[in-house]
């Protein structure tokens, strides 16, 4: 009987090396968790995991243990939400390695299949959730306890077997390769702990919490996205840790969710951890739901025998998904709360906001009330600024989140905006009533040069411009007087101008005609500027608009001048007639006399 027995066991092995994974083959999977997993198994089984679903799994290194192995962060989804589940903090427990890699495997695969696990369905979980697994957080101790000191420089030998009470044997090696328990290194209630008095296989708590290089890790990796909850997986007894005094609503929620992973893995509520690992770090000092999970029946002080990973993984195959699932729930319970404040918020600071309308539309009484007041200016930019804040908020939620604080924002943007417009448009109304202002006021006092000419050019320039500025503002009559403000007094001058301009740029064109002696060239534009003088004097009449002198003067000075310098044309003189001798008179017989 015993021999079947053994013949069974053995045919069972040789089977999972070809069928290690749910109804399906070997060549499905990538992981094959049915044998002594080692830290180069999960170093090579995670690149290929990578390189299966590079769209869903990502891979960071979070630092190295104390003999410098890359301890590996796995992200398996592509959710907000985030969950962490762990494994090997402990050596001769490295069969939870193999249920991490095996969820990230099985996962993966069911995600690309859409298929479901256990009821649950895997790609709407991990498409709202992401879980980050720490496949094995003590790979030293792990290497130590499954393949002894021939992993380890000769150096270290002594120190180790020391540690080990003198034994080569290392089954039985609980702590890191320096002799700290790193399930005892958290800071939580740490320094009420018992324990060795020096570093050993097992039960050393270090010489202060978070000493340990493996430990400082974790808690640096976990402390950068804060899961909603963590699963720290251990061997053996099958028993969870979910007690680590909560109180109020937070020990209902994890209470609940403790008696969920006990139906699914029949593994005994614990009574209350009270400190140094993981779990109660995480549940006391970061306050958020963490479970400590016992693997197996009592293995005693070694690693699970490799036949009870079947049943292991029966009773955890649904855990994670369950855990992403719950993450999910209170990552959507969260964000909501947040969203909700937030809208509440904005609201409230809508009446500060609203309070620009003072400004941009409200005062606009007369010409000399479009201006930008500091109490505006100041005001417009701290609302600019809190919108912004805002809007960062909002775009931290999810987007299911989002949509309610976005319309309640609208209205602090709405006035935002159109003081913007206001700004904008006075600020640039002032620009072309300044040179419009030197303009004139350079021609009341000078003649018309090169430079005011220009200047001339870039008020015409600017109108149109400055307009379409003005026409953004908001309130009838705040535009209106904005115009009457700024692109009336512009079109006078620019009116007025022009046919002075124009006149002024002819007077050079022909002065330089008159070098070039194309004299018909010049008496044509004469008559030109004359016609230009003509309708200048017929505009202002009519418009009565004002006459710079001194470019008057100026112009017709150079026109007199260029008229002088036309070639005078010589006057025709009548051509001499020669006498006609006086004609002969007769007699009236005909004959001379």
């Amino acid at each position: 009987m015993k021999r079947i027995k053994v013949g069974l066991i053995a045919l069972f092995f040789v089977l999972a090396g070809f069928l290690y994974a749910d109804g399906a083959s070997a060549q499905s999977y990538i992981v094959n968790p049915n044998k002594t997993y080692t830290y180069s198994n999960m170093v090579s089984d995670i690149t290929k995991l990578k390189k299966a679903y590079p769209d869903l799994i990502t891979v960071k290194t979070i630092g190295k243990s104390e003999y410098g192995r890359n301890l590996y962060a796995v992200s398996l989804g592509k959710g907000s939400s985030k969950v962490f589940i762990n494994g090997s903090h402990h050596a001769r427990e490295w069969m939870t390695t193999n249920v991490n890699m095996n969820m990230i495997d099985k996962y993966a695969y069911a995600y690309k299949k859409n298929q479901k696990i256990k009821g649950y369905d895997v790609r709407k979980i991990l498409t709202n959730t992401t879980i980050w697994f720490v496949p094995m957080v003590n790979p030293d101790g792990v290497t130590l306890q499954q393949s002894g000191l021939k992993a380890f420089p000769k150096s270290t030998h002594a120190g180790l077997k020391r540690m080990n009470s003198g034994s080569t044997n290392f089954k039985r090696w609980k702590a890191n390769a320096k002799g700290v328990d790193l399930n005892r290194q958290y800071n939580a209630n740490w320094y009420r702990l018992g324990g060795a008095s020096s570093p050993s296989y097992m039960n050393y708590n270090g010489k202060a919490p978070h000493s340990a290089a493996e430990t400082k890790a974790i808690v640096s990796f976990v402390s950068s996205f804060s899961p909603e909850i963590a699963v720290s997986y251990h061997s053996s007894g099958q028993i969870m840790y979910w007690d680590y005094g909560q109180t109020g609503s937070r020990r209902t929620k994890d209470l609940a969710i403790a008696r969920k992973l006990n139906g699914m893995t029949g593994y005994a509520l614990q009574g209350r951890s009270y400190g140094g690992g993981f779990s109660d770090w995480y549940s006391m000092i970061k306050k958020k739901s963490a479970f400590t999970l016992e693997i197996a029946p009592f293995a005693g002080q070694t690693h699970v025998p490799l036949y009870r990973f079947p049943t292991v993984w029966n009773q955890n195959m649904g855990v994670g998904l369950y855990v992403a699932q719950e993450g999910g729930k209170i990552y959507d319970t969260r964000k909501l709360a947040e969203s909700q404040a937030l809208e509440k918020k904005i609201k409230a600071y809508n009446a500060t906001a609203g309070k620009l309308q003072t400004y941009y539309t409200t005062k606009i009484k007369t010409t000399n009330n479009v201006k930008i007041e500091k109490a505006h200016q100041d005001l417009y930019n701290k609302v600019s600024s809190e919108i912004k804040k805002n809007e960062a908020a909002i775009a931290k939620l999810p987007s299911k989140f989002r949509s309610r604080p976005a319309a309640a924002l609208k209205t602090a943007k709405t006035h935002r905006d159109r003081s913007a417009a206001f700004i904008n448009a006075v600020k640039d109304g002032e620009k072309l009533l300044a040179n419009n202002n030197t303009l004139t006021g350079y021609l009341e006092k000078e003649r018309m040069t090169k430079t005011s000419v220009s200047r001339y050019e870039n008020l015409v320039k600017m109108i149109p411009s400055v307009n379409s500025k003005l026409a953004k503002m908001y309130g009838t009559s705040a535009r209106k007087l904005a115009v009457a403000k700024y692109i009336t007094p512009a079109i006078v001058t620019r009116d007025n101008l022009k046919f002075e301009v124009l006149r002024y740029e002819l007077i050079f064109k022909m002065e330089d005609q008159l070098n070039k002696k194309q004299y018909e060239s010049v008496k044509a534009n004469l008559t030109k500027y004359d016609k230009l003088t003509s309708d200048s004097a017929a505009f202002k009449k009519s418009k009565k608009y004002k006459t710079y002198t001194a470019t008057e003067i100026f112009l017709k000075s150079k026109r007199d001048k260029i008229e002088g310098g036309l070639p005078q044309e010589p006057v025709e003189q009548p051509v001499p007639q020669p006498e006609t001798p006086p004609a002969e008179t007769t007699n009236p017989a005909g004959e001379a006399k």
